[in-house]
Order: structure tokens, then C-alpha cells, then sequence
């Protein structure tokens, strides 16, 4: 099994936006207190709310970050190795006490192996929290059956989820099969989601397209791939992704992003059982709101996750009359 790491504690660090904030506050008190003369009444509860901010968000998450790097860096961490199960998302409701507001947690939860890991999205806390994550988007998808290898700590004591240190995911069916036709037309077809013969995309970003295709298809069913192609040999683009998708037995139950760099061309290839939910205007909108604008500015990777992100939106959510 082949793996590539999506999270590594050791390329992770504190986050400085809120101690940036807290400083701004003590400075703000202080020209208040100091350069235009006002009272402590004032002033001192900015210069209070920003030291707590400060530590809060800035001193206590660097003790909680060195220490728990500090055990990795003795071997203190373990290993599971094996598919996610039991994956689900939760959200907790609570209530603050100051306030009485109500807010919302939320949580990640699944299994590999005997371990169940507990994420808490909001976390400050070092280690794997997938920071930046919304339910429709996080930084790093997880679903069952995907290949997975984990290290952790077990370091906040009995009953408490164990820390994640690091993510290695199984890179799933991407074993490529070059075949050329009677034209001399050189096709990629690739028995699982990408097939990059164009070299337009990194390791990492193959891998989090890939991660979304395979969450996709696991959750609906419908076949979702990729393909570049350094050239379309003189033929045109809708024929060139039809005798792709007629190859790969996508006719049906399938959906393909073709990408022609070299001649500056995309194409969505939509099954005719699928042509309901993501019709030939869907698709060219896809295309041209989301896709070509990101190749025009040359982000192609960040073009090609776009268009794999609003074709799943589009065929995975309510149907469209």
C-alpha cells in the first residue's frame, strides 16, 4: 500500500491571529491611558482583555504544541494501521455561562483499528484538528474504507481522545494503464480517479482530489474521474472525451473532467443516467465560472479541484427541476 501524509504534526504550528489581537488591544490601552490621558476606567479593562487573549490563545496553545511535540520527538507516539470505519460527524450544544448564548461544537469522529478518534474542529489545542474546516469543506476529507495509517498520543489521561500526530492516507486505484488507438491518439485510462498524463498536478493536490472523488463515489454511486491529456491530436474535444468515456464504460453512470492544457480546452463528459442533475448548461457553467477563470490566472491544480468540487456539489445535492 502506498501513502501519502496529509497531516504532520511536525509541519504544524500556533496559530498568531489571536495574540496579534490581543497585542493590538494592550497597545490600544495604552495610547488611551498614556498618549491621549484617560482614565483607568477606560483603558486598563482593553489592556486586561488583551493580556488574557494573549495568553488565552497565544501562551497556552504553545505550552499544549511544545509538549506534545516534545513526546513525539521522544517516541512516545503510536501507531494503528488499517481502513477508517464508523466515520460520522457530531455536533455538540452548549451554553456560555457569561452570556447564556448558545453555541455549537463540532466534532469528527471515526475508527481505525481498536482506536476511535474524537476532532474537535474548534480545538486550539496541538495536534490534528483539522483547522479550517467547515462541514462542507474540511481541510483534510475522511470516509470509511479509506486506507489509513495513524500516529497518536495518548496524553490527556484516561477517558480523554487521543492526540493525532500525523495522517498517512492510502493513495486508493490509482494504478495508471497507457493505451493508444488506431489514430495514434495516446489515452491514459487509469482504473481509478485520475488519470494526470498531462503532469498538471502534484502529489498533494492529486491526493485531495482523489480523497473527494472517492467520498463521492462511496456516497453516491456515480463515477467521477479526472484525465488530462498533453494533447488532443488534432481531434475535437467533445469526441475526445466521449471515446474516453465509451472506453471506460462511463456512458451511463459516469461523469468525466477532461483537460487539454496545450490547447487551452475543458470538457464535462456527462452520463446520459446523469444528465437530469448536471445538464450540458450546468456543465459548461461549471466550466466557465469555476474552472477556466483559475487556468486563466495559472492555477490549473486549483481549476481542476474546483470543477471536481462543483460537479459534486451539483449531482450529490437536491435535485434541480
Amino acid at each position: 500500500m502506498t501513502y501519502a501524509t496529509v497531516y504532520d504534526i511536525a509541519n504544524d504550528s500556533v496559530g498568531l491571529q489571536f495574540p496579534l489581537i490581543g497585542l493590538g488591544l494592550i497597545l490600544i490601552g495604552a495610547v488611551m491611558k498614556w498618549g491621549f490621558g484617560k482614565s483607568g476606567w477606560s483603558s486598563y479593562p482593553i489592556i486586561v482583555i488583551g493580556v488574557f487573549t494573549i495568553l488565552a490563545s497565544g501562551a497556552v496553545p504553545w505550552w499544549d504544541y511544545r509538549r506534545v511535540t516534545q513526546a513525539v520527538a521522544r517516541g512516545e507516539a503510536k501507531q494503528v494501521e488499517g481502513p477508517i470505519h464508523d466515520w460520522r460527524m457530531a455536533r455538540a450544544r452548549g451554553k456560555r455561562r457569561s452570556t447564556g448564548a448558545t453555541f455549537y461544537s463540532h466534532y469528527e469522529r471515526f475508527s481505525v483499528g481498536d482506536v476511535d478518534f474524537d476532532v474537535n474542529w474548534g480545538a486550539l489545542e496541538a495536534g490534528f484538528a483539522n483547522r479550517g474546516s467547515t462541514e462542507e469543506k474540511p481541510t483534510v476529507r475522511l470516509a470509511n474504507g479509506i486506507p489509513a495509517r495513524i500516529w497518536y498520543l495518548p496524553i490527556d489521561g484516561p477517558g480523554k481522545p487521543p492526540r493525532i500526530t500525523r495522517i498517512d492516507l492510502g493513495t486508493v486505484g490509482w494504478a495508471d494503464e497507457v493505451q493508444q488507438d488506431d489514430a495514434g491518439i495516446a489515452f491514459r485510462l487509469a482504473q481509478g480517479h485520475i488519470a494526470d498524463e498531462a503532469k498538471l498536478l502534484p502529489d498533494d493536490r492529486k491526493m485531495a482530489i482523489g480523497l473527494l472523488i472517492y467520498t463521492f463515489e462511496q456516497n453516491s454511486g456515480h463515477r467521477l474521474v479526472v484525465v488530462t491529456t498533453p494533447s488532443l491530436g488534432g481531434t475535437d474535444i467533445a469526441r475526445f472525451a466521449a471515446e474516453i468515456a465509451d472506453r471506460r464504460g462511463m456512458k451511463g453512470n459516469g461523469i468525466l473532467l477532461l483537460v487539454a492544457p496545450n490547447e487551452r480546452q475543458a470538457r464535462i463528459a456527462v452520463g446520459r443516467d446523469l444528465t437530469a442533475r448536471l445538464p450540458d448548461a450546468a456543465a459548461q457553467a461549471i466550466l466557465d465560472r469555476a474552472v477556466l477563470p483559475r487556468f486563466r490566472r495559472g492555477d490549473v491544480p486549483g481549476g481542476i479541484e474546483a470543477g471536481v468540487e462543483r460537479i459534486i456539489a451539483r449531482v450529490a445535492g437536491p435535485e434541480t427541476p
